[in-house]
């Protein structure tokens, strides 16, 4: 069908019964046409170039344009002539929209900064963390371009993942996109990054250590977690195999699964030390930190309850229990024991489930123990509240680094005597709490709880 294209005319065409849309050309502008539907005429221009047939839209009759005012015929025609005239040139006025269906998608993205992670040796768990979550919370976007995500559906996407699984989350998965896009793009030319139009929440870092009250009641608690029970008789009176890993965590401020991986081979207990090789930052961190004589009663007291409990043997993990199901380890992968628990197997502990209780009322799950990350904010605040430990002896016991431009650390090399010092102080302190013992004011304190100089 052609008729000369104007407002009024377009607005006197009817589509026929059956007719989905009609295509209408100019009688006076070849290539200029519009697509008539049963609710909004499409403005287009046809013409070829380089041989080859295109076709784009202009835009919709009443519509706003970038500028704010609306699509009329005679601006739709005048932007038909200025895209006729470049396509005469050879310029194609679809070749974006064609980039964006042609070009690498997120999965390329993903694949690419995943082998990149890998070849920088980044930790498997990082690796599987990206992975999983992009694959979780941007899994319909992997088979799309990344020229065909906007920046207003990234920015749609973290404020849906804010409210469905909280601020940190939804800024943890923006930064996944952020890298993998900026991976590519060594690789590739694209679009600049729709991270850009992100309002990232706020982060703050998360300090609860426990109030010094609640410790004779918190160490009541993990005393009662799964007691050893033999033939119907619980073995011992102190804490179990969760209750000591607590207690562990409290008293050296070792991350959760730092805690959780201990094995035998770590300790010495002559030497009063643990080793952990594969901490957070990998292995070139390692570290080892003395223990206090509380801590070695603790491993003694762990050696030969495992021996009741696991006649066949511990598998050589302080902490030992058995594996529900068979799944794949990365922490056992780093320690070379294997790339999988196996069911029924002796493995490292794994984040008790009895430190969440379900509310019946609620439905959800509520903390009847800190978590172990609480325990570290507790640790490293006793070692600043017990007075007399330098900033430098803090940062080794809690495997920190030094702040940032601190040239006096790189000449500061403590001594284990030293750090063993530190240990037993701080150790007391929090036990002192725990039995709810006063500890005597600092002017009064025997002679080996004094400040250290």
């Amino acid at each position: 069908m052609k008729i000369k294209l104007n407002d009024n005319s377009l607005n006197r065409i009817e589509l026929p019964d059956g007719v989905p849309q009609l295509l209408v050309r100019d009688t006076e502008l070849v290539g200029f046409a519009v697509v008539v539907g049963k609710t909004k005429r499409t403005f287009i221009v046809e013409g070829r170039v380089d041989g080859v047939q295109r076709r784009k839209a202009i835009g919709v009759l009443g519509v706003p344009r970038d500028d704010g005012a609306p699509w009329t015929t005679k601006l739709a025609r005048l932007e038909a002539r200025q895209l006729l005239g470049d396509m005469t040139r050879g310029v194609d006025p679809t070749a974006e929209r064609r980039a964006r269906s042609e070009g690498p998608t997120l999965n390329d993205a993903l694949a690419l900064h995943l082998a990149k992670m890998g070849k920088d040796e980044s930790r498997p768990r990082s690796i599987e963390v990206v992975k999983h979550e992009t694959k979780k919370h941007l899994g319909e976007w992997l088979d799309r371009t990344l020229a065909s995500i906007s920046r207003t559906d990234v920015r749609e996407r973290h404020e849906e993942l804010t409210e469905q699984s909280g601020e940190y989350l939804a800024n943890r998965v923006m930064r996944h996109l952020r890298a993998m896009w900026n991976t590519l793009a060594k690789e590739q030319e694209l679009p600049v990054c729709p991270t850009i139009a992100v309002h990232w929440n706020k982060e703050h870092r998360r300090h609860e250590p426990m109030p010094w009250a609640e410790l004779p009641g918190w160490f009541t608690k993990i005393s009662k977690l799964e007691p050893i029970i033999k033939d119907g008789t619980r073995i011992g009176t102190r804490p179990g195999v969760r209750g000591d890993y607590h207690l562990l965590t409290l008293l050296t401020g070792l991350r959760k699964m730092d805690a959780a991986t201990v094995r035998w081979e770590h300790v010495d207990l002559d030497k009063g030390t643990l080793l952990r090789p594969n901490p957070k930052g990998g292995a070139e961190r390692a570290f080892t930190i003395p223990i206090s004589s509380e801590c070695v009663k603790l491993f003694e007291r762990r050696r030969r309850q495992n021996r009741e409990v696991f006649p066949d043997g511990d598998g050589g993990w302080v902490f030992p229990t058995r594996a529900i199901k068979g799944k794949a380890c990365y922490l056992c992968s780093e320690l070379g024991i294997g790339e999988k628990h196996t069911p029924g197997g002796v493995v490292h502990l794994v984040e008790g489930k009895e430190q969440h209780v379900l509310n019946k009322e609620t439905g959800k799950p509520e903390n009847i123990i800190p978590t172990p990350h609480r325990l570290r904010d507790t640790y490293t605040t006793a070692l600043v509240e017990v007075g007399g430990i330098s900033p430098f002896a803090i940062d080794v016991l809690t495997n920190h680094r030094p702040p940032r431009g601190s040239v006096t650390a790189g000449y500061v090399d403590l001594s284990s005597e030293h750090l063993a010092a530190c240990q037993e102080r701080v150790t007391q302190f929090l036990m002192d709490r725990i039995s709810n013992t006063p500890t005597p004011s600092r002017s009064k304190q025997p002679s080996h709880l004094k400040a250290i100089p």
